[in-house]
C-alpha cells in the first residue's frame, strides 16, 4: 500500500517504520528540514510542510495514496485561533489528494478531568475540551469516512514514566494511569488498515488504569531509574478512558493491557 504520514513524530515514525518493513511505501511530512533528512535516511520520501506557517504548506509529488495518518498535534500551550487557522491549512492539504483511509490522531485529553469509567460518547460535544474537539469536527466535516484515534498517554521503548520523576515530587502518583503503547499503536491501525475500517472513532488506551505511582515504581525498577522523593495526595482523580468499543469492534487483544507491563 501507498500510506501517507501527515506530520511523522516520535508515534509516526515508530507506525510508519514498521509499516515499511511490511513492505508498503511511505511518503512522510515534517515541520523542519533536519527531520526530513532522518526521514530520509530511514527510507521514507519526506517533505517539510508546515502548518502554522503559510508559505510552507505546499503541494506533494504524489498525490493518490491508499491510507493517510494524521499526526497534527494541539497542545496546552496552543491559542484557540491557532488550532482554527493550522487545522484550515491541514483540511486544504488533504483536499489535494486522493485517499482510501484517513486516520486522525487525537488524544483522551479531551474528555474532561473527571473520576469515572469514560467512553467515547460519555459526554457532549460542549462538555469536551474545544481546542481538541475543534480540530476533530474540522476533520470530521471536511471528511465524513474520517476514523479518530484518541491516544492514551505515549509510551513505549526509551519513553518511560519515570525518568520524569527521579529525585523530584510527584503530584500526579495518585491519579489512574491512561496510557497505551505504541506497539498497541501500531496494531491496532494495521488491523483497522486490513479491516478497511471507516468513520469509526475509538478511545486506544490500555484496558486497565493502575495508579500513576505504581507505574512509575515499575517502570523505574525495569529501566534502573531512581525514585521521586515523594508522591503527594495532591490529585487523586481516578479518570478511567475505556477501549472496549474498539475491542468489540475490532476483536482486539492489547499487547500491553496494563501500562505496569511497560
Amino acid at each position: 500500500m501507498k500510506v501517507l504520514i501527515v506530520g511523522c513524530g516520535w508515534v509516526g515514525t515508530y507506525v510508519v517504520s514498521c509499516l515499511r518493513d511490511e513492505g508498503h511505501r511511505i511518503w512522510a511530512t515534517c515541520r523542519t528540514p533536519k527531520k526530513a533528512l532522518e526521514l530520509d535516511f530511514i527510507g521514507l520520501r519526506s517533505y517539510v510542510v508546515d502548518f502554522d506557517r503559510d508559505d510552507a504548506v505546499g503541494h506533494l509529488n504524489e498525490t493518490t495514496f491508499d491510507v493517510v495518518i494524521i499526526s497534527i498535534p494541539i497542545t496546552h500551550k496552543d491559542a484557540f485561533e491557532t488550532v482554527t487557522i493550522r487545522f484550515e491549512r491541514l483540511v486544504s492539504f488533504l483536499r489535494n489528494l486522493s485517499f482510501g483511509q484517513l486516520l486522525f490522531f487525537g488524544s483522551v485529553g479531551i474528555y474532561p478531568k473527571v473520576s469515572g469509567v469514560i467512553v467515547e460518547d460519555t459526554f457532549a460535544a460542549d462538555e469536551l475540551d474545544q481546542k481538541l474537539w475543534t480540530g476533530e469536527s474540522m476533520l470530521r466535516s471536511a471528511f465524513s469516512k474520517l476514523n479518530v484515534l484518541r491516544l492514551g498517554g505515549l509510551f513505549g521503548f526509551e519513553r518511560t514514566l519515570a525518568k520524569y520523576f527521579v529525585d523530584k515530587v510527584c503530584e500526579i502518583g495518585y491519579q489512574t494511569a491512561n496510557f497505551v503503547h505504541v506497539e498497541d499503536i501500531y496494531a491496532i491501525i494495521r488491523l483497522m488498515m486490513e479491516k478497511e475500517v471507516q468513520s469509526k472513532t475509538y478511545n486506544v488506551v490500555c484496558p486497565e488504569h493502575p495508579l500513576k505511582k505504581d507505574v512509575i515504581t515499575a517502570s523505574a525498577a525495569k529501566y534502573g531509574y531512581g525514585l521521586p522523593a515523594s508522591f503527594t495526595a495532591t490529585d487523586q482523580t481516578t479518570k478511567m478512558v475505556s477501549p472496549k468499543r474498539l475491542m468489540a469492534d475490532l476483536d482486539y487483544s492489547f499487547v500491553y493491557r496494563s501500562p505496569l507491563q511497560f
